[in-house]
């Protein structure tokens, strides 16, 4: 038998990914050095590994941003959600497990139902999908992987370490050769590995305390200490770092505490910008979603946050904050703890200036706002 394409998908819950898949499609997630995608790609570098998705105009944009990802093939095929998080072994047993069968089995994972494998060559991504739906789960055996199944955002931070270590495990080496590292530095692995990219400057006096993944392009300034954190390419960051994933391209420059905060793609806090991660009472935190609010059974969770936006100088945010996409959040106190999208002080921020101004940020790093893109920027905006 043929090797088996894997086809990372999103059901119909990635909305709950919030605020992150506003903007994003399920595998762009990060919890290590690489997002899910990229994962895969590493893991089984021999296998084709696509994506589909009922969001079209998510695709359109992750494809855009993408240009270099593997088109669909026609081919035996395991179909999996893209917000299933497995370590590089489980994802090739899995595979292997696919490979050695010639019926359709169901995926399951942590007792949720997340894929199939279709041993039959399906024509379109979009026959795939009709097919996955027409399954009749009474009539079919199940693969059960060990994983977890993320649902809100926040889980994503408990994923950190052994992400991490994932990671580290499908490198050569740990730090890239590239990497320029001050000698006054201090990189200590001794809780956990230390993954620096290529082309990555890290300041005089930082501490890096592991498990720290720095993506490649990104720039350390001195002082800076970042513990179990992951830090995206191309990213600017200063000040104390703790428990946090920012993704690529976004800015914490100056002094100011980001502690158990998840934060998305060309974010910029201001400096002094600081989040509170654990409340007075040691309770738990309770968010609000644009759903109503939730209690997210956690005892430590800073600021989520979306997409372009940015926070004025000396920002305080309080624990549990939500911040939507595209919003300036200026303040002369604390912001309230539930930030939609596109805002400006208490009022809109209109779409043709937050455009203006992405593709301003954008072109600062050679990268452009593509219309696909711009288009969704566009919708979410209404």
């Amino acid at each position: 038998m043929g090797r088996v394409q894997i086809l990372l998908l999103e059901q119909d819950d990635v909305e709950g990914l919030y605020p992150f898949t506003a903007t994003h499609c399920s595998w762009e997630i990060r919890t290590g050095l690489f997002t899910i995608l990229e994962r895969w790609q590493h893991a089984l570098p021999n296998n084709s590994v696509s994506v589909v998705s009922h969001r079209d105009l998510h695709v359109r944009s992750f494809v855009e941003r993408n240009p270099h990802t593997t088109a669909f093939v026609s081919a035996p095929s395991l179909l999996i959600a893209g917000h299933v998080l497995l370590s590089p072994s489980v994802m090739r047993k899995l595979v292997e497990t696919c490979e050695q069968r010639t019926e359709a089995v169901l995926v399951t994972c942590s007792g949720h139902f997340v894929g199939a494998y279709v041993p039959t060559e399906l024509a379109t991504p979009a026959e795939a999908i009709h097919h996955l739906e027409s399954i009749d789960p009474d009539n079919l055996g199940s693969v059960d992987c060990i994983g977890h199944v993320l649902h809100r955002q926040w889980q994503a931070l408990d994923h950190i370490a052994d992400s991490i270590e994932w990671d580290a495990s499908l490198r050569v080496q740990s730090i890239a050769s590239s990497a320029s590292i001050h000698p006054s530095s201090v990189i200590d692995a001794s809780k956990g590995p230390v993954v620096i990219g290529d082309d990555v400057e890290i300041g005089p006096f930082c501490v890096i305390t592991g498990p720290v993944a720095i993506g490649s392009g990104t720039k350390v300034k001195p002082h800076t200490t970042i513990h179990a954190s992951v830090i995206g390419p191309t990213c600017k960051v200063a000040g104390e770092i703790e428990d946090s994933v920012i993704h690529g391209y976004s800015n914490k420059q100056h002094q100011g505490f980001l502690g158990h905060s998840y934060l998305g793609e060309w974010v910029n806090l201001g400096a002094g910008t600081t989040t509170s991660d654990l409340k007075n009472n040691y309770g738990h935190i309770r968010v609000e979603l644009p759903w109503g609010q939730e209690d997210s059974q956690r005892r430590f969770l800073g600021i989520l946050m979306g997409d372009h936006s940015k926070s004025a100088i000396g920002t305080m945010f309080s624990t549990g904050t939500v911040c939507g996409v595209s919003s300036n959040v200026v303040s002369p106190g604390i912001p309230k703890k539930a930030i939609g999208s596109f805002q400006w002080l208490d009022g809109r921020y209109e779409i043709e200036r937050a455009i203006d101004v992405a593709r301003t940020v954008m072109a600062r790093r050679n990268t452009s706002l593509g219309p696909e893109t711009e288009a969704l920027l566009r919708y979410l905006a209404g």
